[in-house]
This record gives C-alpha cells, sequence and structure tokens, in this order.
C-alpha cells in the first residue's frame, strides 16, 4: 500500500501547527506528512524541525500556488493529500476520500465536509474542491499543469478544478470523511488591501479565461459593471477598483491560458457551473447575472 503525502502548507502559523498538527500526524491511513513552509518568521520552521516533521523550506512567500506545486513535483506519487494549517482531521479521515477516488480513474479530487452539507451520505459531485482538506491524483495534477501561480492566492484551486473537468476529470464530495476548519486561518496573516484586490481579479481572469465568446458578452460583461459598483463598497474600496480598472494588464495573461486550455479540454458542457449555486458554494451568478438577481430577490422577499 503506497503512502500518501499530506502536504501541509504554513505561512506564519506556529500557533495553527501547534493546534491542530498532531492530528494530521496520527492520520490512520499510511502516509508521511510534509509541511511546505512559505518563508514563515515565526519559529514554525524551528518548531517542525524539533517534531520532526519534513519540512520543505521556502525563502520567501510564493504564494499557496506554487508551493503546491513544489510538492507536486517534489513526489512522484499516485495520490496526493492537501490541508490547510488550520484544520483539525479525525485519525480515519484520509480513508473514505482513498475509497472513493480509488473507484473511479476520472475522479481527480475528493473533499472532506468541514462546513454544513445538508446532500446526504453519499459521495456528489461539486464544483471545485478546496485544498483545505482534499486527496487528489497527483500525477493527474502535474498532466495538467498543477496550480495556476498567477492567482497567488485565492480562486486557485477553483481555477484548476474548472481546467480537470475541461479535461475529462471529476470532483466530488465525500460526507463520510469530515474535518474541522478553523478558517481563513493564513488569509488573516495577509494584507487586507492584497487579499481584496487578488479575490476580486482572480474571479474575473477565471471567468474571462473559461467563458466561450457568447458567454463573455451575455454574462460577463453585465457581470463586470456589478463587480465595478460593488467595488465602491468598503472595506478596501481602492483594493478592488484597482482589480477592475486593470483588468487590461492581464489579457496577455488570459489569451495565453486559453490556448492552453483547448489544447487539454475533451469535455465542453461545462458541468463546472452547472454545480453552481447550490449550497455551500453559491455563485450563481457566474453562471447567468440572470438567475443570480433572482435569486438574491427570492432570498431577500424570504427574510
Amino acid at each position: 500500500m503506497e503512502e500518501i503525502p499530506i502536504v501541509v502548507l504554513n505561512y506564519n502559523g506556529l500557533h495553527l501547527l501547534k493546534s491542530y498538527l498532531d492530528s494530521v500526524l496520527n492520520t490512520e491511513y499510511p502516509n508521511e506528512v510534509v509541511v511546505v513552509d512559505n518563508g514563515s518568521k515565526d519559529g514554525s520552521v524551528e518548531y517542525l524541525k524539533s517534531k520532526g516533521v519534513k519540512t520543505i523550506s521556502l525563502d520567501k512567500n510564493y504564494g499557496p500556488s506554487y508551493a503546491r506545486n513544489v510538492a507536486i513535483r517534489t513526489y512522484k506519487t499516485k495520490f496526493m493529500a492537501f490541508l490547510d494549517n488550520d484544520v483539525e482531521v479525525p485519525k480515519e479521515w484520509l480513508n473514505p476520500l482513498v475509497d472513493v477516488i480509488k473507484g473511479e480513474e476520472k475522479i481527480a479530487a475528493t473533499q472532506s465536509v468541514y462546513t454544513e452539507w445538508t446532500w446526504g451520505d453519499q459521495p456528489s459531485e461539486i464544483p471545485w474542491f478546496s485544498t483545505a482538506a482534499a486527496l487528489t491524483r497527483r500525477d493527474v495534477l502535474e498532466r495538467v499543469g498543477g496550480f495556476d501561480e498567477h492567482y497567488f492566492f485565492y480562486w486557485e484551486d477553483t481555477e484548476l478544478s474548472w481546467r480537470l473537468y475541461r479535461a475529462g476529470y471529476k470532483v466530488l464530495m465525500v460526507p463520510k470523511s469530515r474535518v474541522y476548519h478553523e478558517a481563513h486561518g493564513t488569509f488573516k496573516k495577509l494584507p487586507s488591501k492584497f487579499t481584496s484586490y487578488l479575490t476580486m481579479r482572480n474571479q474575473l481572469i477565471l471567468l474571462l479565461t473559461y467563458y466561450n465568446k457568447k458567454q463573455i458578452v451575455s454574462n460577463f460583461i453585465p457581470l463586470y459593471m456589478i463587480r465595478f459598483l460593488q467595488s465602491f463598497k468598503a472595506p478596501n474600496r481602492g483594493a478592488k477598483l484597482k482589480a477592475v480598472l486593470t483588468l487590461g494588464k492581464e489579457i496577455g495573461y488570459v489569451m495565453k491560458k486559453r490556448s492552453e486550455i483547448r489544447k487539454l479540454t475533451v469535455n465542453t458542457d461545462d458541468r463546472f457551473l452547472s454545480y453552481l449555486g447550490r449550497d455551500p458554494f453559491g455563485f450563481v451568478e457566474l453562471r447567468s447575472v440572470a438567475e443570480g438577481i433572482r435569486y438574491k430577490m427570492s432570498a431577500k422577499a424570504t427574510v
């Protein structure tokens, strides 16, 4: 039975490692825990060495996408699990993920439940997996290009999931695997203006990359206008406006990425979009602005 690398990302998260890492080290399924540290200055690396945990130390914060890709390139295993450093897991958390992903070659990732889930106990297709707690086919991730380092942070696992769907794979939630996620433990360490900028920019370049020409006209343009108006809401108005107003600088990247996506695409039905709107994922407006407006109006009417 091949050991599965469990990759934990860390950036100045010493207090989180002290709270949650022991639970990861107690994982029942055969594994090797490896922490990829993004240039921490808070004693994290020294702590990990004192516990004998394998550590890949980067000289600065290159972002989660880069750090995960380092792990993907380092190992040659078939599977690789990912956890955030603010996740506590029961010892058996990995077993159900393994059982499901091994059941079908076209399953590229399986995810643990860490939020409210009301869709039963059976595995269910979802739009994207979160690297907060997921098992992936490492070889498939490497084959399709890994995480997009242009994103740095935020929406990068969504982009990879959409790419996997285009390449003919799928992503499943596995409700029998449940973990506790403090949520945004590392996100809080980054400057809020920077995260606001990335959140807005990355969503827009994601849509420009994957929408077809018809969708760009019918949905991206009105959604862009909505995001522009939303940028005037606090906090970090300037950062969000910068993301919207400087989008033109991303066109070169977008065109290159669209060309790369076309080369690996075997499935153009965009099942990814069909799963949006379903709790806990939301973002129905990415599928249809009109549908998103109706959804919000309906939600307000029931309050």
